[in-house]
């Protein structure tokens, strides 16, 4: 079991280094980095996945750490280090790819939100799948969220503190993703 929670840790410092090392850059990488619909249609494929590791500014990128810190705090013991990778790599195409297809009028994206929404996901239904009551919990409560945001729209409270627009298209995009995850993976989403 212990080497289990390593193997986590180990993977989740694996996504979030690049996000800090982009930090020390941030200024010369957000152009670069950055989803950018123009530039994406334009080519620039690598943008789909390398936004998720650029942030507005360091406030931005502690919050995003710090959701990442929780999901795997609370969900980790519904996650392998394996469907922890896949969640967070095919999530962040997920949110690259829905944000280019169904949200035409977005301009640019960044940060892992999207990706941890993923994580949040493949958890949740995983652990939903098994009868958890804790995937049952957190699939409800990633949905409530997601629908919330839909419907009222992104927290201007959390648009000041990040200093920057929070796109919650990308949250369900993320979720969306990570419970397809969960659900069409099992073997590589389940501890054993």
């Amino acid at each position: 079991m212990r080497s289990d929670w390593l193997d986590l840790l180990l993977v989740g410092v694996l996504l979030a280094a690049p996000a800090l090392g982009i930090m020390l850059f941030a200024d010369a990488a957000w152009g670069l980095l950055r989803y950018d619909r123009p530039a994406v249609l334009d080519g620039q494929l690598w943008r789909l996945l390398s936004a998720h590791w650029i942030h507005l500014g360091p406030t931005h990128l502690a919050v995003n750490l710090a959701g990442l810190a929780l999901v795997l705090a609370v969900l980790g013991r519904l996650l392998t280090p394996t469907s922890l990778l896949l969640s967070a790599l095919f999530g962040a195409l997920g949110v690259g790819l829905g944000l280019l297809l169904f949200s035409p009028g977005l301009y640019w994206y960044a940060g892992l939100s999207g990706m941890i929404a993923s994580i949040w996901g493949t958890a949740s239904a995983r652990g939903a799948r098994c009868g958890s009551w804790l995937g049952w919990a957190s699939l409800a409560l990633l949905l409530g969220r997601v629908l919330l945001e839909q419907l009222a729209g992104p927290s201007p409270a959390l648009a000041q503190l990040i200093g920057g627009a929070v796109i919650v298209d990308a949250h369900l995009y993320g979720a969306a993703t990570g419970v397809l995850i969960g659900v069409l993976l099992p073997r590589l989403t389940t501890r054993h």
